[in-house]
């Protein structure tokens, strides 16, 4: 028989380990639903610049997402060297601004909100050269200002383009996108950036010539195997593409037949014509994470053919 006083004692230390494991997993719960939280658009707004090394440079004040008005913002005095980078934290929905000279930048961030979006400065003006496909005026002089805010309810539900992003990068294939929406294709001419699947998302619609900006366009190859995807990063509803080629004739052709293919296994065909103003091409609303170009059909094979800009209209 045990004594009392050890009956005593056993009791009372299980009465302990009962009440400190449910403080544990009070405890656990409340992380885990913080990080929720978080994920769902209250963790911190902070903008960092750093140097090719990884040494910071600047850096604003972390604020709270919480706040419909909230706006991390950092002016500073500086020219830019090669491999310069901006460091973005925050929700997953956010509005980025990199430079004043490009139009704000409403983005996706998959993952949690410990995830950091690493935004490499372009650099060069030659066409090999990341700078090419943006204005010289971009990234340029001593004066920068960095903007970064959470989205509004109405950016989040509005009927817009959904695949208009100027601050979209070229990504390694093997490479996940830090963030969306992100352009990708099997066929680049040369390799250069003025023909980067990036430049047909990024809003600039000049498309009487071919080159460095203003006339960046999505140019590959000519092949008959090549295609162009727009990532969503999430689910999308979709019912219009609006399409705009480039017009630089003759040095340009056309395609005059390709195929819509969606994530859900769906295909929309199309015909295009020869016009420089935007094509509409409206079906029915489908969710897609998803978009690619694919079976191009060139009117003339032995010329080059482009698109200066692919809209996705929904919410």
């Amino acid at each position: 028989m045990i004594a009392k006083p050890i009956l005593h004692l056993l009791s009372a230390i299980y009465v302990c380990l009962t009440a400190c494991s449910g403080a544990l997993i009070l405890s656990a719960s409340v992380t885990s639903q913080a990080q929720t939280r978080d994920d769902n658009g209250k963790a911190p707004l902070h903008i960092e610049v750093q140097d090719a090394e990884g040494a910071l440079i600047t850096s604003s004040p972390t604020l709270p997402a919480s706040s419909k008005s909230a706006l991390a913002s950092l002016v500073f005095d500086r020219e830019y060297q090669p491999g310069d980078r901006i460091v973005f934290s925050g929700p997953q929905r956010l509005a980025v601004g990199v430079d004043e000279t490009i139009s704000e930048c409403l983005i996706y961030k998959p993952g949690n909100s410990q995830e950091k979006i690493i935004y490499e400065i372009p650099y060069g003006r030659e066409e090999a050269q990341t700078g090419s496909a943006y204005s010289p005026e971009s990234f340029a002089g001593k004066s920068h200002r960095i903007t970064l805010r959470t989205l509004t309810k109405q950016e989040t539900t509005s009927y817009r383009n959904l695949a208009l992003n100027p601050c979209d990068l070229r990504q390694p294939s093997e490479q996940a996108p830090q963030f969306y929406p992100h352009a990708s294709s099997n066929s680049v001419s040369r390799s250069l950036f003025d023909f980067e699947a990036r430049n047909a998302i990024d809003g600039v619609t000049q498309n009487g010539h071919h080159g460095v900006w203003p006339y960046q366009s999505w140019g590959p190859q000519l092949r008959a195997d090549i295609w162009w995807k727009v990532d969503f990063g999430r689910a999308v509803e979709l019912d219009k593409v609006r399409l705009m080629i480039r017009a630089d004739f003759p040095h340009d052709s056309y395609w005059k037949n390709l195929d819509i293919e969606f994530s859900d296994g769906s295909r929309v065909p199309l015909q295009i014509s020869s016009s420089a103003a935007f094509q509409d091409f409206s079906f029915p609303r489908r969710k897609v994470s998803w978009l690619r170009i694919v079976n191009v059909v060139p009117e003339d094979p032995t010329k080059w053919c482009a698109l200066i800009e692919i809209e996705a209209w929904g919410t």
